[in-house]
């Protein structure tokens, strides 16, 4: 006897061989698991442990699953350690902790060899060096990334921004750190009297908070055209450590202006 597949299912979903087939029972935390192991690997949040903790900074050792076929309870998945830091500022997992400020000085628009991009040179004590970076900066609660983006941005280097777009959140150091950041992009109108007083350094400069100041940040004008090179120098003449983000920058617009790596 033929039947049809819908038919057959039936007739062996009630045979006496059906019951062969029928699944063991499986205690609620196991099911769960097995639910799950379509995420792994993922992170048990709820078992996260705080090691120390200082104003700024915490420590934590996250317990996350990863897939096992050879685990004893059934689960199909394991647990392992990661140690991790974090902003006691930051709000949530997925919240935006700072950003990170691409601002280009257009002296002329028929001209990009006069381009220069703002950057922010200053000692950073976890280095032991002063570093090369682009201006960045913690966001407020309740502020939105392009607003704290200007703020920051004239804080620092005194120039006066308007924001033109806001990157989606990125990660800086995603093996130590759950620290994100937006690459915002502004553009600096050097027609303003107060941001050409500023580049002619001929503007009293008080934005600057305590830590920043006694760090010595600067603002510093590199050339668009020929930044890498530019950073390769003073790496050699002053010893200066080169933000990564910039760094990057720096060698993605050298193969744009097609010399290749």
């Amino acid at each position: 006897m033929r039947l049809h597949p819908l038919l057959a299912f039936g007739y062996f979903k009630h045979s006496r061989l059906s019951r062969h087939f029928r699944p063991r029972h499986l205690d609620h935390t196991t099911r769960l698991a097995m639910s799950d192991s379509a995420k792994l690997p993922r992170v048990d949040f709820d078992s996260t442990e705080t090691v120390g903790s200082t104003r700024w900074m915490r420590l934590e050792t996250l317990s996350y699953h990863v897939a096992d076929e050879n685990s004893t309870d059934g689960s199909g998945s394991s647990v392992r350690k990661w140690d991790r830091a974090v902003r006691t500022t930051k709000q949530s997992e997925d919240s935006i902790d700072a950003v990170v400020i691409l601002a280009i000085l257009r002296h002329d628009p028929n001209d990009i060899s006069r381009d220069e991009i703002v950057c922010v040179k200053q000692y950073r004590p976890p280095v032991d060096a002063y570093t090369i970076e682009l201006p960045a900066g913690l966001i407020d609660a309740g502020e939105e990334p392009a607003n704290a983006a200007v703020r920051e941005f004239q804080e620092e280097t005194g120039y006066i921004g308007n924001a033109l777009d806001v990157s989606p959140a990125s990660y800086l150091s995603p093996g130590l750190t759950n620290e994100s950041a937006c690459l915002v992009r502004l553009e600096v109108d050097m027609t303003q009297e107060a941001n050409l007083k500023n580049y002619e350094n001929q503007s009293l400069h008080d934005g600057l908070e305590g830590c920043e100041k006694d760090r010595g940040l600067e603002k510093l004008m590199i050339p668009r055209v020929g930044m890498l090179n530019a950073l390769h120098d003073m790496q050699q003449k002053e010893g200066v450590k080169v933000f990564a983000a910039l760094y990057s920058l720096a060698l993605g617009m050298q193969i744009g202006e097609g010399k290749g790596l």
